[in-house]
């Protein structure tokens, strides 16, 4: 324990020595060699938060800390604080502005899918009803619903008569997410359900849904997702965008559960498990963007 603290300690000192020899070297502080030195994306604006969040001026490290609402006066504090020149640096305002919006986006959008996730589906709700028979309509058009609590839910995959129970874990965030796809990507919806009837490798559509919406959702609560995000959406993130995601997990669940060929659906939490870990992996290059640019075969 002892030995892990001096090594923590001096690494710390290390790391101070190191940027005020380059600092002295270059005439630039840390914030401006970041955005001097990346371009737009996941490298830039992961480096800036780290530089936000370790940096010894508390002013500096409130920004990402209380997560700032004004992104435009924190952005001047800092320009202020650092005594940077505009006037010969006039990239550094625009870049550190647009890392800033992303980093505490990236915090609202966590904030703003939790609410959802916590906003529990009830049957006794009018709108939450709606979005349910809205679902039905998107994912089977050509076959009324008969009533409201019927076996006929189980043919978009939900696991009684009544799928207002399959919603407990995620909310009406599962809802919504379940919608955004039938309603976005129709085809690649109903292509996916058609998969969801195979013989020997079916599974139940709206119950594997909503477990790709915990799926995402970790993966937005432990920070895996800037990548992802902080590369693919140029300003603050929002709800939609999570929605995207989703609809690139599910779909790709779907391949990727076909492709395993699993003995029968008890093989499910091992095969969520892989998959999970493969976009872990994916997300851990740099680089990284889900597309949903969808291929659905004959």
């Amino acid at each position: 324990m002892f030995f892990s603290w001096v090594y923590v300690y001096f690494a710390w000192v290390y790391h101070r020595m190191f940027k005020w020899v380059v600092r002295t070297l270059t005439g630039r502080h840390e914030l401006q060699r970041i955005c001097a030195g990346e371009g737009a994306g996941h490298k830039q604006t992961s480096k800036i938060e780290s530089s936000l969040k370790n940096s010894k001026l508390g002013a500096l490290r409130r920004i990402i800390e209380e997560n700032v609402k004004n992104i435009n006066d924190a952005v001047e504090g800092v320009i202020a604080v650092k005594g940077i020149n505009i006037l010969t640096c006039p990239s550094f305002a625009p870049c550190l502005l647009r890392c800033v919006e992303q980093i505490c986006g990236y915090k609202t959008l966590v904030q703003d899918v939790e609410t959802l996730r916590k906003n529990k589906y009830q049957s006794s709700k009018k709108d939450h009803e709606e979005l349910l028979k809205k679902l039905w309509d998107l994912m089977m058009p050509d076959t009324p619903l008969e009533k409201r609590i019927t076996k006929q839910w189980g043919t978009i995959g939900f696991q009684g008569d009544d799928p207002a129970t399959d919603f407990r874990g995620m909310g009406i965030l599962g809802l919504l997410n379940l919608i955004y796809f039938a309603e976005t990507y129709n085809k690649a919806a109903r292509h996916v359900l058609s998969h969801s009837h195979h013989p020997k490798y079916g599974y139940s559509y709206a119950v594997v849904g909503i477990n790709m919406t915990s799926t995402a959702y970790h993966l937005l609560q432990d920070g895996t997702l800037k990548t992802h995000l902080y590369n693919h959406v140029e300003r603050q993130p929002t709800v939609e965008d999570f929605h995207q995601v989703y609809c690139y997990v599910l779909f790709n669940f779907d391949q990727f559960w076909l492709a395993e060929k699993p003995r029968d659906i008890m093989e499910f939490s091992r095969v969520r498990d892989k998959f999970e870990e493969k976009l872990r992996r994916d997300l851990r290059n740099p680089t990284t963007i889900f597309k949903c640019d969808f291929t659905l075969e004959n």
